[in-house]
């Protein structure tokens, strides 16, 4: 239940904070892939992980066009459960992005330090940010 309460309150936020642009779009009419992925690491690859994820979501969103977001948090209280929202422009381009070097760097990489992964297929209902958001990011789990 706690963990299902977790995955609602990320959604929510998620939705509302992470993804590019101010449209406001009705689900039916969407034509990007936009899901959740949860992860849960081994603790004792949590540094090494969040170097690796952090360096391909930043790859990815600036040499990519159909990248549109890929924005990841980990839970403070279990740092070893992160939750990763992405936006792809369609499922081609997810397709694609499935094939470039920098996610085959990404996932082969970190095979070893992910003990469970789930991906979760979502609908967007409102998916707002504010420019400011996107300027002051910071990676590497470093609260700024």
């Amino acid at each position: 239940m706690k963990t299902k309460l977790l995955l609602i309150k990320i959604l929510i936020f998620s939705i509302m904070i992470f993804t590019i642009g101010n449209t406001k779009i009705f689900a039916q009419q969407d034509k990007r892939k936009i899901r959740i992925a949860k992860i849960e690491v081994y603790p004792s690859f949590l540094n090494e992980y969040i170097t690796a994820l952090a360096e391909h979501a930043e790859t990815a969103v600036k040499v990519e066009s159909g990248v549109l977001a890929l924005e990841a948090v980990y839970d403070k209280k279990q740092p070893e459960l992160v939750t990763v929202f992405e936006v792809y422009a369609s499922e081609e381009a997810y397709q694609i992005h499935l094939k470039t070097p920098h996610f085959l760097k990404y996932k082969s990489g970190t095979l070893k330090m992910v003990k469970s992964l789930e991906l979760i297929e979502v609908s967007p209902i409102a998916l707002e940010i504010k420019p400011e958001l996107i300027e002051n990011k910071s990676y590497g789990g470093k609260e700024k």
